[in-house]
């Protein structure tokens, strides 16, 4: 079964909510570490009060690493 059905048949919102997260993950063109942060934080049946929060500081982290290049390795040859 594939995680697009599991989430159209699911019998809880709770299982329902995973399933929509992993099918994010799955799905071509998608960013899988903002899709990882929304299941994390977002895609909850109870999310905790502070989730958006959470997220925002999630997504903060997320974009400095990406916005920091990695140092060049060095060599001693």
């Amino acid at each position: 079964m594939r995680v697009e059905d599991k989430a159209e048949t699911a019998d809880t919102p709770e299982i329902f909510l995973i399933a929509l997260g992993e099918s994010l993950k799955g799905k071509e063109g998608v960013d899988v570490g903002m899709a990882d942060i929304l299941s994390t934080h977002i895609l909850k049946a109870a999310p905790a009060q502070n989730a958006v929060s959470q997220a925002k500081d999630a997504m903060l982290k997320l974009a400095s690493e990406r916005a920091t290049p990695p140092k060049p390795e060095v060599t001693n040859d």
